[in-house]
């Protein structure tokens, strides 16, 4: 087993990084924006949001949870890596998904959970909250 100069087996075969090397990433983590800042963005920020009301009416949490995981689920297959927010009470989940396409994709979603929506009884909205 190759060991690192420290002693300790190199398990993942890493070596440490050089003193250029690592002036090299300082520069770049440097030029990088700070995040959350707008003035690098390209395109608008949209956000478009989904809510799933009467969730309170499953008795049994263990199906409530798994009517939740579904949600959830379908919400990151319509995200399709995108960013996203997601909020859920006792009886509602909103999703919000972040893009220039946003819209279309709560269409995805709602077309996704839309028999499970009318299987389980469930109202949804575009309004947030």
């Amino acid at each position: 087993m190759p060991s690192r100069s420290d002693g300790w087996p190199d398990l993942l075969g890493r070596r440490p990084l050089t003193r250029d090397e690592r002036a090299e990433l300082r520069r770049a983590l440097d030029a990088e924006p700070e995040p959350g800042s707008t003035d690098t963005a390209s395109d608008p920020l949209f956000l478009a949001y989904l809510t799933i009301d009467g969730l309170d009416r499953e008795g049994d949490p263990r199906k409530a949870m798994r009517l939740r995981g579904r949600i959830l689920a379908a919400a990151r297959s319509a995200a399709e890596q995108r960013r996203t927010t997601f909020h859920a009470t006792e009886t509602t989940v909103t999703v919000g998904i972040y893009g220039t396409d946003a819209a279309a994709r709560i269409t995805v979603l709602r077309t996704a959970l839309a028999a499970l929506v009318t299987k389980q009884g469930l109202a949804a909205r575009d309004e947030p909250w």
